[in-house]
């Protein structure tokens, strides 16, 4: 075992770098308040996990796609239910469901939005000499939303999971962007919200995780946590001093 400086430093992209407001879980237990349920914090949090759980290629989210064809207005019952029964709501499930879609559908209006400290820090890491790169679960390449979200020149190289043919936390990905990037797992960071796409795939390649969290979704992660992406350079700093076991980019 030997320590190493982070050299590339990896970047999911949606709940990461680019946030959707008004942020749809929130939403969905506020529609859930206005028809009549309160949920207690545990209620609360164990719905955020599971919503990140279900959104890492689940079995749950593999046998929806394929039951409805797609993310049609069937498959986002589906998951209204699936939600439900997880937070351990009670009454008539799939009525509530409908309710809760109709009112999406009828007053939910989401848009972008890039937190103040994402391009300063960015910034800060391109200067440093690192290499930076952007890798998606998303199925169409990036290079349109990085200019949507007015981020060009940032990043060395952007990869989502259709062109990989590899959905994160599966490795191939993982080894993809460290091969693109042109610097060894270990010497690799990898920056997301998602614990069970990102930190264990990460993880599971020899890659540095980071894990940005900051409501405390997550409480015991066993990486390193981040409470805003303004904290990354202090913990990158950190990472070059903790020992690594060597992987190689297949």
């Amino acid at each position: 075992m030997s320590s190493t400086s982070i050299l590339a430093v990896l970047f999911d992209l949606d709940g990461t770098l680019r946030h959707t407001r008004p942020n749809g879980f929130e939403t969905f237990t506020e529609y859930l308040g206005e028809l009549g349920y309160t949920l207690n914090p545990a209620q609360l949090a164990h719905g955020e996990r599971w919503n990140h759980y279900y959104w890492a290629v689940s079995p749950n989210l593999k046998a929806d796609l394929e039951e409805f064809g797609g993310e049609t207005s069937d498959f986002w019952t589906r998951h209204s239910e699936r939600q439900l029964r997880v937070m351990k709501v009670e009454g008539d499930i799939l009525a509530l469901a409908r309710q809760i879609m109709e009112l999406f559908r009828e007053r939910y209006v989401p848009s972008d939005h890039v937190p103040d400290d994402v391009l300063p820090t960015l910034t800060q890491l391109k200067q440093s000499g690192r290499t930076l790169g952007l890798v998606s679960n998303r199925t169409e390449p990036l290079d349109e939303v990085v200019t949507e979200l007015n981020l060009e020149g940032i990043f060395d190289f952007t990869l989502s999971a259709g062109q990989a043919q590899s959905w994160k936390p599966d490795s191939k990905i993982f080894l993809r962007a460290a091969a693109m990037a042109h610097c060894l797992p270990e010497a690799t960071a990898y920056v997301g919200d998602n614990f069970y796409a990102d930190v264990e795939g990460a993880r599971g390649v020899g890659m540095h995780p980071i894990l940005i969290d900051p409501k405390g979704i997550f409480p015991e992660p066993d990486c390193t946590v981040i409470r805003s992406l303004g904290e990354l350079g202090e913990a990158l700093s950190s990472l070059g001093t903790k020992p690594v076991v060597p992987a190689s980019v297949v």
